[in-house]
């Protein structure tokens, strides 16, 4: 505790003193850009020095989250490894929150030692197969926790592309193991699911093709070896097809919603009917599995649709059918601004750095209203139970401010990879 205390302080110290004009983020050399960048949390680190707000506090709260560089009670990882609940392997699901904090500590503090433990922590995973082997069905829990847990240690890894101690061979390393070992999980996931599980699934899909953009090999999916560029593409349109509703997905549990993707009024049915709402429902009526799993939806969703705004594609932030149906925004209003007049509040403090990533793109005021921004008590997230962090430092900006949409660079399959221009607000 005291050291960690006087690490802090340090930061702090070193902070008050810089020059914002002078400030340098740490090398970022190939870093692609996730949910953030380098060049990102520099900026942040910039304004938290100078006491700005929401930065000092989010950035304040990530550092004390993230510990000194050496902390990771969750042992090490090796082997075989098996599922039958949420958060299992803990290494896994307890470490993502963890080493994409330490990585981004990495940046806002300029300590090295950071991007050293993340080194050494993602090179554990290659060591690791199983996860419920051949099991491809809803029975098999790690292909959820793959889904939801593996965004964290791909955006650690991304944000510490220019430290000189991770290797070309360390990434090889990673990205083999994502290649054959997880993306074949989650693969299924994208494919088969219209649920929640589904949406993380395309989600981290998506994100480890994107991530091997550079992998001299293809991914291993069930049914043969896929190429880079195609496994993104899937992805991408797995989830289009998830939002606006399709028949070739498992669409269980709701007889009389069979097909539906997000409805009209922003309703998700296979979510819904999971507590006392039911597949109908134009609201949710208790503050149960439908309303939470609605939210976990959202995260996956959301994950989703900030990796394409940085690939140039605002396509999943803009999707709606001619009926209304499949949209984003629909779906979190149908939360928080229900068309039916029976809102609900977004979770906290678990889920709601989801609404950080909308707000940014949407600058909905409903949203505005559940982060509490321009109050003293404005939320600050943390690390949340599924695949989205620290939403505040990644996604957050001051009253008054307009960050526009964030650097972006193209994606796999494309000519050439250089930066993509999105047109700004």
């Amino acid at each position: 505790m005291l050291r960690r205390l006087v690490l802090l302080l340090l930061i702090s110290m070193v902070c008050v003193a810089a020059d914002p004009k002078t400030h340098q983020p740490a090398l970022s050399r190939n870093s692609r850009g996730y949910v953030t960048t380098p060049q990102e949390l520099a900026r942040i680190a910039e304004k938290a020095s100078l006491n700005q707000q929401p930065y000092n506090d989010a950035v304040d709260q990530l550092v004390r989250f993230a510990g000194s560089p050496k902390y990771w009670p969750f042992g090490s990882i090796s082997g075989e490894q098996y599922c039958t609940k949420t958060l299992e392997p803990g290494f896994l699901g307890h470490g993502s929150p963890l080493i994409e904090a330490k990585a981004m500590a990495f940046h806002l503090t300029e300590e090295r030692e950071y991007a050293a433990a993340v080194r050494e922590k993602l090179l554990e995973l290659p060591s690791t197969f199983g996860y419920g082997g051949n099991n491809y069905s809803g029975s098999n829990q790690c292909i959820l926790n793959l889904s939801w847990y593996l965004p964290g240690f791909i955006i650690a890894a991304d944000l510490i592309e220019g430290y000189e101690g991770w290797s070309e061979s360390d990434k090889r390393s990673f990205q083999r193991w994502l290649a054959k070992e997880a993306y074949p999980k989650v693969e299924w996931a994208s494919d088969v699911r219209s649920n929640n599980w589904g949406a993380a699934g395309s989600a981290t899909a998506a994100m480890i093709a994107d991530y091997l953009v550079d992998y001299p090999g293809d991914l291993h999916s069930r049914t043969g070896d896929v190429s880079v560029a195609d496994a993104y593409r899937m992805a991408r349109q797995r989830q289009l097809d998830r939002f606006d509703g399709n028949s070739y997905m498992d669409n269980y549990g709701c007889v009389s919603a069979r097909g539906q993707g997000i409805r009209p009024d922003g309703g998700i049915p296979f979510e819904l009917v999971r507590g006392t709402s039911g597949c109908d429902a134009g609201w949710i009526k208790d503050l149960d599995s439908s309303w939470i799993y609605l939210q976990t939806f959202m995260q996956g969703a959301v994950m989703h649709a900030e990796l394409l705004l940085r690939r140039g594609d605002t396509s999943l932030y803009t999707n709606e059918t001619r009926t209304g149906a499949g949209s984003l925004l629909r779906a979190v209003h149908f939360l928080i601004e229900n068309p039916a007049g029976k809102s609900v509040p977004w979770n906290e403090p678990n889920g709601k750095q989801t609404l950080e990533l909308t707000y940014r793109y949407y600058r909905d005021r409903a949203m505005a209203e559940q982060l509490r921004v321009g109050r003293k008590d404005r939320y600050i997230g943390g690390k949340s139970g599924q695949m989205l962090h620290f939403g505040t430092i990644t996604h957050a900006f001051a009253v008054g401010e307009d960050p526009g949409y964030p650097p972006s660079v193209s994606p796999p399959g494309a000519p050439q990879e250089v930066p993509v221009a999105v047109k700004s607000r």
